[in-house]
């Protein structure tokens, strides 16, 4: 059945690949920065070989996670958690570079910037709490514990995050608008304009993802492939018109006949093509039946006249029939072929009898 999901970037692998990218970039510029500070500071030498140590662990964590095998495969977790690491990062380097007084403050902004971007409100906003944490820890050694939390200190702090909020705000609504108009665009392309079912490009993509599943957790699936039986007819004596009401009508009876998981496609012209995930060969029969009855009782009214239309269909079930996309298709065509020339040979006999 078709879906019209809310596409986020952060689900997109090319997308995540690219805020990936952007925040080892970061991490880099903050490792810059830092390695910077250790020069023209002023600091004690000995804190400078402690703190040129910690950024050599941190360039490490950068490494690993961005260039070995097993952590190079981009994903939401891994993003929110290297933007945490950054937050413990600079509050560690700033307690020893001056603490609520250094002038390396400011970097906070760089992971607010990042969360903000990749990886949604509640994350952002959660990231300004920890890091209004670390400021009030970074102040604890001046004040007493009354005044942490003192009215003036309060209003310290808040005027101090404000300008974390806001820009945590605007980037968030910025990166939000992205994020619409990207769900836009992406269900636009993948889906076909006459019958709003998913395309055949956007088909194929979701076959190639439940194989990957079916392959990693040995499930099972099936396909159907159909095909309408009197589409040239209705086209040739009503016109092209009658022709596309009589393939929404049969979109609708897919979205009347599958479950919520299944997905239904316009595979082109006058077929069409469905996903079962979790479905065996002979249950999948069973939904070509209820299809094809409750198409076969299906009718609709085109000026007067009354048109009704059958489908042939053709079924394909993983690892049985194939191990991959065209195996499985030809075999769904294969087998659509054969009841298109099964249902040809019935309404001729019952021509005959009649």
């Amino acid at each position: 059945m078709t879906k019209e999901p809310f596409f986020r970037l952060n689900q997109e692998p090319d997308a995540l690949n690219g805020f990936s990218r952007t925040v080892a970039e970061i991490e880099w510029l903050l490792l810059v920065l830092m390695m910077f500070y250790l020069v023209v500071g002023h600091i004690e030498e000995s804190v400078k070989i402690f703190l040129l140590g910690g950024l050599c662990a941190f360039a490490a964590f950068v490494m690993v996670f961005h260039y070995l095998n097993f952590f190079a495969k981009a994903n939401v977790w891994k993003l929110a958690l290297e933007t945490w690491v950054m937050i413990f990062l600079i509050t560690w380097f700033v307690w020893h570079t001056g603490r609520q007084n250094s002038l390396l403050l400011n970097l906070y902004f760089l992971p607010i910037i990042t969360s903000s971007l990749a990886l949604g409100k509640l994350t952002t906003l959660l990231e300004v709490l920890l890091i209004g944490a670390c400021y009030l820890y970074l102040g604890q050694s001046t004040m007493s514990g009354a005044e942490v939390f003192s009215l003036s200190q309060s209003s310290v702090l808040l005027t101090w995050l404000f300008p974390m909020l806001l820009v945590g705000y605007i980037t968030t609504m910025l990166s939000n608008d992205i994020y619409h108009a990207f769900s836009r665009i992406k269900t636009t392309a993948q889906t076909d304009e006459l019958t709003n079912l998913y395309n055949r490009r956007a088909f194929m993509e979701l076959l190639e993802k439940q194989l990957q599943q079916a392959r990693r957790g040995g499930r099972t699936f099936s396909i159907l492939l159909g095909d309408c039986d009197n589409l040239k007819i209705v086209n040739d004596k009503y016109g092209h018109e009658a022709g596309n009401l009589l393939l929404r009508s049969i979109a609708d009876n897919f979205r009347h006949c599958l479950r919520g998981c299944d997905f239904a496609a316009r595979y082109g012209g006058d077929e069409f093509t469905v996903l079962l995930p979790d479905t065996s060969v002979e249950e999948a029969m069973l939904v070509a039946k209820r299809i094809k009855e409750t198409l076969a009782a299906t009718s609709f009214n085109y000026r007067g006249n009354t048109i009704s239309t059958n489908i042939s269909i053709g079924i394909a079930g993983y690892p049985e029939h194939g191990d991959n996309a065209e195996l499985l298709l030809r075999h769904a065509d294969e087998g659509m072929y054969v009841n298109k020339r099964e249902s040809k040979s019935q309404i001729a006999a019952q021509a005959v009898d009649g």
